[in-house]
Parts: structure tokens; C-alpha cells; sequence
């Protein structure tokens, strides 16, 4: 009878322990699916329950993009998907699990496939590393990378600008930043002033299609000349000079490689003549 109540206890202990086990590895594998779901629809709202919401956590995008917390990342994804059409998500058949109590590691290759608004196309392969933690019932993403790996010199060897910075979704986010500064910057947010919400978004994406096409991008820019556009507004050397340094932040900000960095000052530069009126 003793021996009976001993091994009873100890089944009941044993269920108990199993109910705050960690899921197996396809279980993670599960979590991960539904969360690259949740984020092809583009609205983080979808993904926000598979993450810890704590202040300080860290999470890189693409190129990479360092986001903290989980409030800026959630604006920041909102602001780089604003002009996309579609984004889908694959996850491949090497996804590896390791747990260790309440803390694990899972990671894969995801093949991206995304199409803006304007009809740019873009595909490639990441690699998407999650740190969960086990909070309450629940497994919580608590850090992310996800990144592409950089081409080879080889690989980038006669391709253009366009793909060697790394297409639209860079050239994009370059672009926000670039502009960002600029509104940022007393001496060049005059030139904003009086613009409403939707004309700045318009200037943005005229920025966007300008830089992609002078890249060698899909993309065909609609705006008005340089000249026609900035004829009028009394723009100094001053003022490019702190426009140049501006773009040399955000491309520094990127880790844009120096030979392509060049290029792109290069095609800012050519733009000098038609822009500085003083």
C-alpha cells in the first residue's frame, strides 16, 4: 500500500513537472511559423503576443537595424513595410531548437519575398536567430536577428548600385533616415516648414524612386526636376554642405561599404548644380 501512495506521488509529480516543461523542438518550430505569419500580414500588432514587451530588449531587421524595445521595433517595421504591396515569409527545413529550463535559442534560414507598391520585387535569403524566455505559461521572443548574409566581391562584381547596397528595402531605409535627420536639423527644416503629414510622405517616396532609379534599381521617378523643384528656396552652400554630412551619417549608420558609399555621394553631388542657389 505504501508503495503504492510513493509511486503515485511521484506520477503526480511528474505531471506536474511536465506542465512547465519546455514545448518540444517542434513546438518551437510551430511558435516560429505562426510568427512569420503574423508578420507577413505587416501590421506588428499580429506579432506583438509572441513578444517580451520589456524596455530594454534588443532586436536587429535586416542590414542590420537595431531597434530597442519593443515599441520602437514595432514602429520601426511599421515605417519600412509602409510602402509594400505584399511580404511573404518561408521558413526552411533547418530550423534547430536548443533549451536550456526556462531560456531558449532557435534560428533558420527564411527565404523573403516582398513587392512595393511601384511593383519592385525583391527576394532573398536570411538567417532569423530568436531568444526565447519562458514568462508565466507562456515563451516569449526576448531577442531576434535577422540578417542577410553580405555578396562576395564576386557576386557583387558588375552588378549595380542598386543591388550592391542591397536593393529597395535598404535604399528605403536609408532614405527615412536621411530625411530624418534633415527635419531634425534646425538650419534645414525650414525648408519643410508648411508641409503637411502626407506632402513629407510624398517628398519621401519621390526620394525613394529618385535614388532607386539613379541606382540602377526597378523604379522610375515622377517628380519634378531638381531645378524646378528647388528653384526658389534659397538654398546655400551652408545648407548643402549640411545636407552632405547628414547623408554621410545615415550611410556611415548602414556600414555602407566605401566604394559604394562613393558612388552614392557621387550621384548626390551631381544633383549640386540644379539645387544651391547661393
Amino acid at each position: 500500500m505504501r508503495q503504492r501512495v510513493v509511486l503515485t506521488l511521484l506520477a503526480m509529480c511528474l505531471a506536474g513537472s511536465a506542465a512547465f516543461a519546455a514545448p518540444p523542438a517542434d513546438d518551437f518550430k510551430a511558435m516560429m511559423e505562426k510568427a512569420l505569419k503574423a508578420w507577413a500580414t505587416m501590421d506588428p500588432a499580429n506579432a506583438a503576443p509572441f513578444y517580451a514587451k520589456d524596455a530594454s530588449l534588443a532586436f536587429y531587421d535586416v542590414m542590420p537595424l537595431k531597434y530597442t524595445g519593443w515599441t520602437e521595433y514595432a514602429a520601426g517595421v511599421q515605417k519600412l513595410v509602409a510602402n509594400f504591396r505584399s511580404l511573404a515569409f518561408t521558413m526552411g527545413s533547418d530550423a534547430q531548437t536548443h533549451q536550456s529550463g526556462k531560456t531558449a535559442w532557435t534560428t533558420a534560414t527564411v527565404h523573403v519575398d516582398w513587392v512595393s507598391k511601384d511593383g519592385a520585387k525583391e527576394a532573398f535569403d536570411a538567417r532569423w536567430t530568436l531568444v526565447w524566455e519562458k514568462r508565466g505559461k507562456d515563451w516569449l521572443i526576448v531577442h531576434e536577428h535577422f540578417s542577410r548574409p553580405e555578396p562576395s566581391p564576386e557576386e557583387t562584381a558588375g552588378q549595380p548600385l542598386y543591388k550592391r547596397v542591397g536593393g529597395y528595402d535598404a535604399i528605403a531605409a536609408v532614405v527615412d533616415d536621411f530625411i530624418g535627420r534633415l527635419i531634425a536639423d534646425r538650419q534645414i527644416s525650414r525648408f519643410f516648414a508648411g508641409s503637411s503629414t502626407d506632402s513629407k510622405q510624398r517628398i519621401r517616396q519621390l526620394v525613394v524612386d529618385q535614388l532607386c532609379a539613379a541606382t540602377g534599381g526597378p523604379c522610375i521617378y515622377t517628380g519634378r526636376s531638381m531645378k524646378a523643384s528647388h528653384e526658389g528656396l534659397g538654398i546655400t552652400e551652408s545648407d548643402w554642405q549640411a545636407t552632405v554630412k547628414h547623408l554621410v551619417a545615415t550611410l556611415d549608420k548602414f556600414k555602407v561599404p566605401q566604394k559604394e558609399k562613393d558612388e552614392m555621394l557621387a550621384i548626390a553631388s551631381s544633383l549640386k548644380g540644379d539645387i544651391v542657389e547661393m
